[in-house]
């Protein structure tokens, strides 16, 4: 049990500069995205990867950048990495009752439940949602009739249904862990 204290430590640090990490970031990036250090970045593949159009893909660097066009951005970013910075609280809370030496109570099968819910929400909603704006940021400065929104679902929304069903299902795993438990407590 020390162990699990312990680490949940670190990773309660390490959730802490995450929750920092992610919004500057992504505001960093969308800013400054124009600049040339970081076009060069883009340019090699380090930072971004190109985005898939009707028209194929447009890298990020090739763009002129309008203040409208990186908004676009920052929003379908900022869309992308929202189930991630959530999951990040519900992940702190967890590992807060880790520290504290309660695991298995329902209070953590809730956070697992929420968890899993955050995985179909980034599914369903946040990663098509994300690549409406990134699409509309790319393609916003073209002339009319070549400006396009697309919604699509795909492979990686698959991915993300998928670890939402398992940790659900774990969740479920948790009450039954909790329930007994809490027999053992009473238990002569």
């Amino acid at each position: 049990m020390n162990r699990i204290q312990r680490m949940s430590t670190y990773l309660l640090v390490v959730f802490n500069f995450l929750l920092w990490l992610l919004p500057v970031s992504s505001l960093f990036f969308w800013f400054f995205v124009d600049t040339p250090f970081l076009r060069d970045l883009v340019v090699r593949g380090i930072i971004a990867t190109p985005i898939q159009t009707p028209e194929g893909l447009i890298s990020l660097a090739d763009l002129h950048w309008t203040p409208l066009s990186k908004t676009l951005g920052f929003v379908g970013s900022a869309l992308s990495i929202l189930p991630l910075f959530l999951g990040l609280f519900v992940l702190k809370s967890i590992f807060k009752n880790y520290q504290k030496g309660e695991v298995f109570i329902t209070q953590n099968a809730l956070y697992y439940k929420r968890l899993g819910i955050l995985f179909f929400l980034d599914a369903l909603l946040a990663k098509p949602l994300s690549g409406v704006f990134e699409i509309l940021a790319v393609t916003c400065a073209n002339e009319p009739g070549h400006q396009y929104i697309t919604l699509s679902f795909g492979t990686p929304s698959i991915d993300s249904l998928f670890c939402g069903l398992l940790v659900i299902v774990i969740s479920w795993v948790m009450v039954e862990a909790s329930k007994l438990q809490d027999d053992q407590k009473f238990t002569i």
